[in-house]
Order: C-alpha cells, then structure tokens, then sequence
C-alpha cells in the first residue's frame, strides 16, 4: 500500500467498543492501514515498542492483518503476528508475549461481510474516547514515522494448555463446539 498522509473513517466505523464497517463499502484496507498506524504511534509516545496482531477467519481478514501490520510498521512499531485465532487468544498473547498491545481484526457475531478491530492497550481496555482518538489521529495525519519489523509467531499449544491448565485427571465430560469459526482448527 501506498504510505498515506492521512486517513478518514467512515461516520459509522468508529464505535464504542470497536471500530467495524461492511468490507468493501466502510471498511477498506487503507483504514486498517491507518488504525494500524495510529495505535502503533500511540503505543510509541507511551513508550511501546511492538503490538500483537490476530485475526479471525473471515475470508477479508488476512488482507486487512497485512494493511495493519504495515501501518504498524509505518509508525516505527514491530509487528507480532499470532495469525488465525478467536479474540481471547489474542488477548493471551498480548498479556504473555514481550508487546506493548494488541488489535485483533474480527466482525465479531455480524455477518460475513463485516469486520473489524477490538484492540488492547498496555494491559487495558481500548474503548470510548481511545477510539475516538484513532480518528482525530488519523485525520490529522498526526502520525510516527519508522521502520518497524514483522514476524509471525505460533502461540496455538502454548494458548490451548492455558485453557485446559487445572483440568488435569478424570471425571470431565466437554463439549466443545469450534463451529466454523477460528477455533475450528
């Protein structure tokens, strides 16, 4: 993608507790270049150095994870991709993995054709004026400049054995219905 200098959202992306739009019509890979930007400035003024970045499997969220991490990295902030996974998983890794935050790109319970990003900042929730925030930022264009870096990371077993961890005997009957979502895999 081609840098940008500054980025308007569409009026009903940015929400309370997420930014979200329909792919394709509120939702382009220019803005998840520009959350990505956004968020990694702020994590650099804060003092930050990398952010973690999962998706979900909807078919738009591979290509919107790789305009993330370039707006990340646009910003002077490293890249921790822990890839296909539910949000819980991404909340995981930003709490034991060396980063400063994390976005995890999902459309949640909507349809298809939504997505979206759900983000975590220092250890806390990044909701309400944060995400307002993002978009003065990015209309702006008050951005970091650098050179971050990406690599990807594959943090599946070490997540699943966070959750099975004081399970350990007999006696557990569980069901587990993965559907046809991320954990599906």
């Amino acid at each position: 993608m081609t840098a940008i200098t500054n980025h308007a959202f569409h009026p009903t992306m940015l929400r309370e507790y997420d930014i979200r739009g329909v792919v394709g019509d509120t939702l382009s890979t220019a803005d998840a270049y520009a959350i990505g930007r956004s968020f990694a400035t702020l994590i650099k003024r804060a003092g930050g150095k990398s952010v973690a970045v999962g998706y979900d499997g909807r078919l738009s969220s591979p290509m919107l994870a790789d305009a993330l991490v370039e707006g990340i990295n646009a910003a002077g902030v490293d890249a921790l991709n822990v890839g296909l996974g539910r949000t819980p998983m991404l909340y995981y890794a930003a709490s034991t993995q060396p980063v400063d935050g994390g976005i995890q790109i999902t459309g949640s319970h909507n349809p298809p054709d939504y997505n979206g990003f759900k983000m975590v900042f220092q250890g806390r929730p990044f909701y309400g004026a944060d995400i307002a925030g993002i978009g003065t930022m990015a209309a702006a264009g008050d951005w970091e400049s650098g050179q971050g870096s990406a690599q990807s990371i594959d943090i599946v077993d070490a997540y699943v054995d966070r959750l099975i961890e004081g399970f350990a005997g007999t006696g557990y009957r569980i069901g587990w219905d993965a559907g046809n979502g991320a954990a599906g895999t």
